[in-house]
């Protein structure tokens, strides 16, 4: 296909799918996406970041249109856009996409589309109609900005970068936009892309809040200003001046897009998080809490902990950023306690352990130059030695969470802050999202 129809042809094939041509794989991963943003979503709606967000939205909007989740309120479709798109991404416990090893494309649409199909009043199968079609944007350019761009070198967030895009196409769909103004949305939303990659020297994590917050509302302001007969040039996943030609300094990748559309679906490529941190920890503390368990280590045998992954990760980890990223920080808090707990991260309790401060002491990563293919970001090699002079070695690759574990996970995030009976409840009703005649129950169950 040549890149000049690029944006018009997925415009139309976008509009083309309905629900029922949807794969049953692809419906069902969707759901467990759905699933799994929304326990991040409630366990982040109450960390500082994100209600400085909920604030501001509240203070700036009189229009009570819409729920934001994990908070008796109620703003504006765009305000509510916002302020779920940053509880999306409040914290490192979302789902990313596994072929770029990282970016995260359920950030973009799960809040969005939450909050337009509220304002619609769409049925459930809409939203998963919409949640599925809008990652095939995002996943779609997760995967060619990291394969283009290697992380060190790129100077941009893609998350948030593809994130506008992304939310735009998912409230497209609900707002039942023609493809002509879907590829209007995709260009408004360019124009608004942006995230500087200065937040990797953030202490704490309103830097990707915001970012992922403001993509949000973004895309949903771009599908909106689409549905009043706004024009802008229809052609911003082509060539020159495009998308690509601004972010990667290239038009050759456009057509990629467009590869396997309809056989391949994106969402089917999502990772999800056993552990509530930064991607480039997820490998080797699956392998480090298993030689733990295996070899009945205790945190005070161990002398050193060296953890082998690819270079480009280690950069991801620095010692300066957040203590749910911070790979020394993250690996000594496992280390001494022998798991990882989302709220104990946030409360400052489990990095200023005194123990965990002596234990970082003794982990060292190292940066694998050779491991250089995306699939590497799974890839981990752990040694560990002890002071009775014993050296444990384990080389691992990242498995899947089973549905039982994401079942395992969600209560772990919403039960503390919801109780027993309401996270039941929500499981429920996340579980019969397909046949639900109006999303907005579920909302109202979020909302309260």
């Amino acid at each position: 296909m040549k890149n000049e129809l690029v944006t018009e042809k997925f415009a139309e094939w976008l509009c083309s799918v309905r629900y029922g041509e949807l794969p049953l794989e692809v419906r069902r991963k969707t759901l467990d996406v759905i699933f799994d943003s929304v326990g991040c979503m409630i366990a982040c709606s109450g960390l500082p970041e994100v209600k400085a967000i909920v604030e501001f939205v509240q203070e700036m909007s009189d229009r009570p249109e819409c729920s934001i989740v994990g908070h008796n309120l109620r703003s504006s479709v765009v305000g509510a856009a916002m302020a779920n798109g940053g509880m999306a991404h409040g914290d490192e416990v979302d789902p990313v996409h596994l072929s770029s090893s990282g970016g995260h494309v359920a950030a973009g649409t799960v809040p969005t589309a939450l909050t337009v199909a509220e304002w619609v009043d769409a049925a459930g199968s809409d939203l998963v109609r919409a949640v599925a079609l809008g990652y095939e944007v995002g996943g779609r350019l997760m995967t060619i900005l990291y394969r283009e761009r290697d992380y060190v070198a790129r100077r941009f967030y893609h998350t948030s970068v593809a994130g506008a895009l992304t939310s735009a196409v998912t409230a497209s769909l609900l707002l039942g936009l023609e493809p002509r103004s879907i590829q209007v949305a995709l260009g408004l939303a360019a124009y608004q892309a942006a995230g500087p990659d200065n937040m990797t020297k953030d202490p704490g994590h309103m830097g990707k809040t915001f970012q992922v917050a403001a993509a949000n509302r973004n895309g949903v302001t771009a599908a909106l200003l689409a549905r009043k007969d706004c024009y802008v040039p229809l052609d911003i996943l082509d060539g020159q001046f495009g998308f690509f030609d601004a972010f990667l300094q290239t038009t050759e990748v456009s057509a990629s897009m467009m590869n396997d559309l309809g056989r391949y679906y994106a969402v089917t490529d999502v990772m999800h998080k056993r552990y509530p941190v930064g991607s480039p920890n997820q490998t080797y503390l699956q392998g480090l809490l298993a030689m733990f368990t295996e070899h009945k280590i205790r945190p005070e045998d161990i002398r050193e902990i060296e953890v082998q992954i690819p270079k480009r990760s280690v950069h991801r980890i620095p010692t300066t950023r957040h203590a749910s990223i911070s790979g020394e920080v993250v690996c000594a808090i496992a280390a001494v306690n022998g798991a990882l707990d989302f709220f104990k991260l946030h409360d400052g309790t489990a990095a200023a352990a005194p123990a965990v401060e002596q234990m970082r002491k003794r982990i060292r990563f190292v940066g694998r130059e050779d491991w250089t293919d995306l699939s590497h970001g799974r890839h981990a090699i752990i040694t560990l030695s002890t002071n009775q002079g014993q050296v444990q070695k384990k080389e691992v690759w990242l498995e899947p969470m089973t549905r039982e574990e994401l079942d395992v996970k969600f209560t772990g995030l919403v039960a503390p802050k919801c109780g027993e009976e309401k996270t039941r409840r929500l499981k429920e009703q996340i579980g019969e999202l397909e046949t639900a005649k109006s999303i907005r129950p579920l909302l109202r169950e979020l909302c309260q």
